[in-house]
């Protein structure tokens, strides 16, 4: 019987652990594929419509939608549709003073933005790759009113510890 319980004990033990994660700090490796993200998607820009990035966050907005609008960035340009996450994330960051930071859990390590005091953590940086790398239509504004409304929600969010 007691051979039993224990089975039945390590059976159950995973189960109850919650999965672990863990947030550190942005490296001068991320921070430097972020800048180059950043200058290769305001690049494109420059050179196809003759605009850039940093004009404010509705600028921003809709450029990176006339970018996929018009395909000038396609769903297996990865890159360059984390480039536009990295710039979707810069503006969340500087409006709801969040920090990025290096988000790790079993699945792997990832980019994200930390909302202060809270467990919480959004991801913008795969918010239009994901999508539009299963040819989904992409609304730039409506996945940042997505995301602000979570940070939103986070912050109002009470935790006792």
């Amino acid at each position: 019987m007691r051979f039993l319980v224990i089975v039945f004990l390590l059976i159950l033990a995973p189960m109850s652990i919650a999965d672990p994660w863990r947030t550190d700090p942005i490296t001068p490796m991320d921070e430097r594929y972020m800048d180059n993200s950043r200058k290769e998607l305001n690049d494109l820009a420059r050179i196809e419509l003759g605009r850039s990035f940093g004009e404010g966050r509705d600028s921003d907005l809709r450029l990176m939608q006339t970018l996929l609008d018009r395909k000038l960035v396609k769903g297996d340009q990865t890159a360059l549709l984390q480039a536009m996450g990295i710039v979707l994330g810069d503006h969340l960051r500087k409006e709801h003073n969040l920090k990025w930071v290096i988000y790790i859990d079993r699945v792997g390590r990832s980019r994200a933005l930390e909302v202060p005091f809270k467990d919480e953590a959004i991801f913008p940086v795969t918010q239009i790759s994901s999508r539009a790398a299963v040819g989904a239509d992409v609304d730039v504004k409506a996945i940042y009113e997505r995301l602000e409304s979570e940070i939103i929600r986070a912050k109002k969010k009470i935790i006792v510890r």
